[in-house]
């Protein structure tokens, strides 16, 4: 009754659409959007308008703007319409895949009903993602930056929730207001702070109701009791009790295990001061998939038992949590199939969710993977221009053949540097871990860095021979693109994550910068090896008597304006010309055909 498989032939139509738009740089969706942007259409203004469209990504974009010296309230009106343009255009594609799947019938009643009712929650969801990212972002984080000290600011005036124990937790679910001349404040729930909250809480309620008179088996009630939970989450209006019901619809979802899988707000990169969870929302649909769980489990498990001996550790109750959460997580070969509100500002390569660790240690984590989705999207982008002005051809033309010609050699290093991250996040964590090593503000800068070399570890100790150049390859390509995220506040802690590598890679002259050219060196793979092991170890130490993350994070980088530069002087050198060449190129197309 549920054919899954055509579902995923919809959808995969549907993102192809999106993706060949590429192909034709002078389409309709272009021209309206240059039209937007009041640009006048060159290579680079295109690619920028291309890549908020179909990759869903604001900063080439903004990177433009800023090119044209427009004001900062300009830009940002821009930046809104242009929202306001992706959103449609996204809309349109699912309310498509919806009409697609009921005409032809290829799901049940229940999850014909369950995708429609998502769709209309996420309706709502686009409108007020807008409003936060105006008060969240473009107006709070300013008020905070300009503080002397800002996270004095919000323990005075108590801008944090507690959990039922009474402990501040490491995220909000609300908004800041503060008084006229921000010399005090205070903390709204999401239903509290946005206008349109009513109608999302009626959407709900459809949504349940619709279900309720058409769930048969145990897992359609899971999404019932799923979506009640959620229902009340978000119409919570006492800051006391937020994240209980959160964590109650959190340990719902933790039920919900068909192949309809919903997104809804889970991560906190945006906020840097009171972590205040993004509006995501969206439904990705589970794939039939060739990875093993059981060993990848079983790798990953292994490695950090021996890390964990390697340093001394006797924290039985995180080695306990830690095993246990590997155990009880979910993996999710998936696609996003539709997507709202935060999704329209960047979807994830992949994701381990929940990060509230108390319905973890209770119910584990899931783990999404979004392998041929990230597969496609990066086939169709044109190759860009910087990527020839920093790298040597050869190098090029090494990562390109793995991506066209060796899909199942991609596949398996996605495997290591992605899923690998995901479990990586799992690893030296406990209940209170990001609270007590946060002090600093920095918990997430040191994090991301401790995921992905969590999952090069695990690969260390199970080393395949055709994989180690392939994923040694990986790490440099990448390491380096993230260096254009310098002072993209979203994701400022993949940049830092960026910095750490980078330095190990210089460190063991896998790279070397002669002024224009980066020379990669991937004989130096072992050398490198041993300083990753040898610094990990060192980091593992640091996540074991919880100690402040800047302990770790000052040994690489220092910072510098509102983001961080590399210590390492040759680093250091070569980030300053990456960043400020992606400034003036950054969206510019390789004249490279092959």
């Amino acid at each position: 009754m549920n054919d899954y498989k055509k579902l995923l032939q919809y959808s995969d139509e549907n993102q192809k659409i999106i993706n060949d738009l590429y192909k034709n740089q002078d389409n309709d969706y272009v021209k309206k959007a240059l039209e937007i942007c009041g640009f006048k259409g060159s290579e680079s203004e295109k690619i920028a308008v291309l890549r908020r469209i179909v990759d869903l990504k604001t900063d080439p974009l903004l990177t433009e703007l800023k090119k044209k010296n427009y004001s900062e309230d300009k830009i940002l009106k821009i930046r809104d319409e242009m929202y306001d343009f992706v959103s449609l255009i996204h809309e349109n594609s699912h309310r498509n895949l919806i009409l697609k799947a009921v005409d032809n019938k290829i799901l049940n009643e229940f999850n014909l009903a369950l995708i429609s009712g998502v769709h209309k929650i996420g309706l709502i969801l686009n409108k007020i993602q807008k409003q936060w990212q105006h008060i969240v972002i473009d107006k709070n984080s300013k008020i905070f930056a300009s503080m002397s000290n800002p996270f004095e600011f919000i323990e005075k005036n108590e801008l944090y929730q507690k959990t039922p124990r009474g402990e501040i937790c490491d995220r909000t679910y609300g908004v800041v207001f503060f008084n006229e001349n921000n010399t005090s404040a205070v903390l709204k729930t999401y239903y509290e702070a946005f206008l349109d909250m009513p109608k999302l809480i009626d959407e709900f309620e459809n949504l349940i109701q619709a279900l309720s008179l058409l769930a048969i088996s145990s897992d359609e009630k899971a999404y019932i009791e799923y979506f009640k939970k959620l229902k009340i989450a978000f119409a919570c209006i006492d800051n006391n009790d937020v994240i209980k019901v959160w964590r109650d619809a959190e340990m719902a979802w933790m039920d919900t295990k068909s192949h309809l899988q919903i997104g809804h707000p889970l991560e906190y990169y945006e906020d840097f001061y009171t972590h205040a969870v993004a509006l995501e929302w969206d439904i990705r649909l589970k794939e039939e998939t060739t990875y093993d769980e059981k060993e990848i489990k079983k790798s990953v498990k292994n490695s950090f038992d021996s890390v964990y001996k390697n340093i001394g550790s006797n924290n039985q109750i995180m080695h306990s949590m830690v095993n246990s959460n590997i155990d009880k997580t979910q993996l999710y070969i998936s696609t996003p199939m539709i997507y709202y509100g935060a999704d329209l500002e960047g979807l994830f390569s992949a994701q381990v969710v929940p990060n509230d660790e108390f319905v973890s240690a209770n119910s584990g984590k899931k783990i999404f993977a979004f392998v041929d989705h990230v597969y496609e999207s990066i086939k169709a982008k044109p190759f860009m221009k910087i990527n020839d002005e920093i790298f040597e051809k050869e190098f090029l033309n090494y990562t390109r053949d793995i991506l066209f010609n060796k899909k199942e050699i991609w596949r398996q290093v996605y495997g290591v540097s992605t899923i690998g991250h995901e479990f990586g996040h799992i690893l030296f964590i406990d209940e209170d871990s990001e609270t007590l090593m946060n002090k600093s503000g920095v918990f997430k800068f040191i994090e991301e860095y401790k995921a992905t070399t969590g999952g090069l570890i695990a690969f260390f100790d199970n080393e395949v021979e055709e994989l180690k150049l392939p994923v040694f390859a990986e790490l440099i390509k990448r390491s380096v693109g993230l260096i254009s995220w310098m002072e993209n506040d979203p994701v400022k802690a993949y940049y830092c994550e960026s910095l750490i590598h980078l330095t190990l890679l210089f460190e063991s002259k896998a790279l070397k910068f002669d002024g224009k050219k980066l020379k990669v060196n991937l004989e130096k793979y072992s050398d490198f090896k041993d300083l990753c092991i040898k610094n990990y170890e060192n980091l593992a130490k640091i996540y074991d008597e919880k100690e402040d993350a800047n302990k770790f994070l000052s040994k690489f980088c220092a910072p510098y304006k509102s983001s961080y530069l590399p210590i390492c002087k040759d680093v250091k050198e070569f980030v300053i010309y990456y960043f400020d060449l992606y400034r003036q190129i950054g969206n510019e197309v390789s004249q490279t055909k092959e």
